[in-house]
């Protein structure tokens, strides 16, 4: 049996907690075993600690302007009591042309898993408002549906990870993201149907095996879902409903058997986070270990969400012949597929080098904190 994941365990929200608060007091009261590891975190500089102040005020008035957006009074709201009749095909059609028409690059619609729904709220973002519930909320959201969009991020600029440009690029694509689905969830309120956006300020949802259950690709040896169209370099958004809807069929992309044998994340990532090693049932769930603190130790040394595993990930590439015949290659699943396109990975793209990717013109050079670290581990 899966088990509900409580938003308050995770590290960012762990994170956002002020210490010897009332909320301080209370998780670790209950998780003494995590106080001393994450008291690090609160002693490195953070995303506004690394890089050029004019710079980190654009990314800030991102996130503040997304803070505003994920209000419980934007997300959710009431439904009206006229409820249009649409059949789920039509209103499949309508929901994905819409959202296409707003400039979503990708939408899927699935089954709302409960597993998959948080059991408690876990983050705020220092929201003021009444109506905010308080972190520690139990949560009930009994939609049967989700709607994902999916949007792809600038390889040009991912491959510099984890230079400062990146968390610029991850938030354009929150921020685009977040609109569409507060959109969306208000149109199909407005139609007589409960809906709920969920976005990078407000989730009550875990997204990637969501998204999984709707099609949008499969879960990879990193976490991070991985799709036809993107790879791993693309964020996502959901609408969760009971509108009716026709669900997508999931794709068969071999990435299981890939990542089996691959690695390649594993051996770029900075901290150390990403397993080597064999899947364990983790929470009801066969999935490979990952180190959630050595992760987010880099984003707060670096000053951005780090993005090497997406990066570096052999699926996150430009759209080409030769990378259309890998995605089919690797589609046949086995160990023979990923074993001869990860050794074509390095003879063709060499070792990942964030060095190789030039800084955008409009921003100021970066810290160059990130050059102490090493993106080629072998397992240990």
């Amino acid at each position: 049996m899966i088990g509900r994941y409580d938003e308050r365990d995770n590290v960012q929200a762990r994170n956002e907690l002020i210490p010897e608060s009332p909320l301080w007091d209370e998780y670790y009261g209950v998780h003494p075993e995590l106080k001393e590891l994450d008291m690090v975190q609160h002693d490195l500089p953070g995303v506004m600690g690394v890089g050029a102040d004019v710079d980190n005020r654009f990314f800030l008035s991102m996130v503040t302007l997304l803070g505003q957006l994920g209000h419980e009074k934007m997300v959710d709201g009431p439904v009206d009591p006229v409820k249009t009749q649409l059949t789920p095909e039509r209103a499949t059609e309508k929901v994905k042309g819409m959202l296409m028409h707003m400039g979503a690059q990708l939408v899927r619609i699935g089954p709302l898993n409960q597993s998959f729904v948080y059991s408690h709220k876990g983050r705020t973002y220092h929201r003021p408002g009444d109506n905010e519930p308080r972190i520690g909320t139990p949560i009930d959201l009994m939609h049967k549906n989700a709607i994902i969009i999916a949007e792809g991020l600038n390889l040009k600029i991912l491959k510099g990870a984890p230079k400062k440009p990146v968390i610029m690029e991850v938030f354009r694509a929150y921020s685009k993201l977040g609109y569409v689905a507060v959109l969306m969830a208000r149109y199909i309120r407005s139609i007589g149907y409960p809906a709920r956006a969920h976005i990078t300020t407000n989730y009550q949802i875990v997204i990637p095996p969501v998204a999984e259950d709707a099609g949008v690709g499969e879960l990879g040896r990193h976490g991070v879902l991985i799709s036809r169209e993107f790879g791993s370099a693309m964020k996502m958004s959901v609408v969760t409903t009971d509108l009716p809807l026709v669900y997508d069929q999931r794709p068969k992309l071999g990435v299981d058997d890939f990542c089996k044998h691959c690695r390649i994340c594993a051996s770029s990532c900075p901290s150390g986070a990403i397993s080597h090693g064999e899947k364990k049932l983790i929470r009801g769930v066969e999935r490979y270990p990952f180190k959630a603190e050595a992760c987010f130790r880099i984003w707060n040394e670096v000053g951005t969400d780090c993005g090497v595993c997406i990066a570096s990930c052999p699926y996150s590439k430009p759209s080409s012949i030769h990378h259309s015949a890998g995605l089919a290659l690797a589609a046949m699943g086995g160990k023979f597929p990923a074993l001869f396109l990860t050794a074509m990975e390095g003879l063709i793209y060499g070792n990942y080098d964030p060095g190789r990717c030039p800084q955008p013109a409009w921003m100021e050079e970066p810290p160059s904190v990130w050059k102490k670290y090493r993106f080629g581990r072998k397992k240990r």
